[in-house]
């Protein structure tokens, strides 16, 4: 009997870990997402309004959700210290900081701190769409990647855990 429920205990664990794999995918996918809506959220906001970089990152971080929200956050409390970091280096150090988005994802965003309270408006517009594009072109990517790979990581746990089932009984 205890055989039975060490084997079962297995292969639920197993079972666990490949949804588990399968639900990372998804959440990267949708970090992705969020942090795409949040930049085209501050396009708009520069196209509407021109707000200077602090009230451009609080409008950002009131209406952002995810890791856009806690980036915009994070460069809002940090534009304080700009006597001893300069924003590009803020702005690095906070991308960073967002491991949902994956190394691409940073990849995309950190360029962004150059430009962003530098440059006029319309260049700041361009590269925030730029990079808010290339965002969900990358989300889109991963998510067909995560539909597909999910699927692996599902089955792989299952038939790992009713392999090991096997073994032990």
């Amino acid at each position: 009997m205890v055989r039975l429920v060490g084997a079962v205990l297995v292969a639920a664990g197993c079972g666990f870990l490949g949804l588990q794999a399968a639900a990372g995918l998804r959440g990267q996918v949708r970090a992705l997402e969020e942090a795409s809506e949040g930049l085209a959220l501050l396009e708009r906001e520069l196209e509407l309004n021109a707000p200077p970089l602090s009230r451009l990152l609080a409008c950002g971080t009131a209406r952002g959700r995810g890791p856009a929200k806690a980036l915009f956050q994070g460069c809002l409390l940090g534009l304080d210290n700009l006597d001893r970091e300069d924003f590009s280096a803020l702005w690095r150090r906070q991308v960073s900081g967002c491991g949902g988005l994956g190394p691409e994802g940073q990849a995309v965003l950190l360029p962004l701190g150059d430009t962003l309270g530098r440059y006029d408006g319309e260049r700041q517009r361009e590269a925030l769409a730029a990079a808010s594009r290339r965002l969900a072109e990358l989300a889109a990517r991963l998510e067909a990647d995560s539909r597909r790979q999910g699927r692996v990581y599902q089955a792989l746990g299952l038939s790992g855990g009713a392999f090991l089932v096997i073994l032990l009984l």
